[in-house]
């Protein structure tokens, strides 16, 4: 949305809620620097569907909306039907006695919905289901319902957050995960370990030599601080 479509929301809070507190407006008649961080944070929103989450929050609540209630009310309105996961459960099945389980896979996946193959996937994905013996079913049920609420919930928040949030999020976490993989393969080259038994290479000897030094040296200022 626009800077005078987040305007025009903020106006109609501030009428339906006159405790509500932003000043929109300068004295001369500009954006004043709280009103630009919440357009920053409102910006990526569809301004008829953002206009519609307000309305909404007006009606329900007796407190002014806050940034992340609009960006919630928002979710709710662009998110697929939240799936229960018992309902979820019984979908799953429904595919598979259509489609024939383990023979059709990808039949049985593509006739659920989107966040529903994903908890499928979490589980070990329709073959673990279908040969899931009896007795073991009650198990695997817990763990599909588990995944099924980590699935909604991550969703919502997707949602809530925007794509370009989401994706600088997901960038960060990447890269923290690379520098920890990083971090942890120059710890294993960098650190040689002390061999033991018979040792032939002259390199070995001296780091050997090195290490036992250091040793020494340790367990003498331990002595002295006694």
């Amino acid at each position: 949305m626009t800077k005078e479509q987040c305007a025009e929301l903020l106006v109609l809070i501030k009428s339906c809620h006159p405790k509500f507190e932003l000043q929109i407006y300068t004295k001369d008649g500009k954006y004043t620097e709280a009103c630009k961080y919440w357009m920053a944070f409102l910006n990526e929103l569809d301004y008829n569907m953002a206009l519609i989450a307000v309305r909404k929050l007006i009606n329900t609540s007796k407190w002014a909306p806050t940034i992340a209630d609009i960006k919630e009310a928002y979710a709710e309105l662009l998110l697929p039907e939240i799936v229960d996961p018992e309902q979820a459960w019984g979908m799953v099945h429904q595919a598979i006695n259509k489609h024939g389980g383990i023979y059709s896979q990808e039949a049985v996946m593509n006739e659920l919905p989107r966040q529903v193959q994903e908890a499928v996937k979490w589980v070990g994905g329709v073959r673990a289901i279908s040969i899931c013996p009896e007795e073991e079913e009650g198990v695997l049920r817990g763990q599909f319902t588990k995944a099924m609420n980590a699935v909604n919930k991550r969703f919502t928040k997707e949602v809530s957050l925007g794509p370009k949030l989401s994706s600088q999020i997901d960038n960060i976490r990447l890269a923290t995960k690379e520098k920890e993989e990083m971090l942890k393969l120059e710890n294993k080259e960098s650190v040689p370990k002390i061999t033991y038994g018979p040792v032939i290479e002259d390199s070995q000897i001296e780091f050997n030599i090195r290490q036992c030094g250091m040793l020494r040296e340790v367990y003498t200022k331990a002595q002295e601080g006694r």
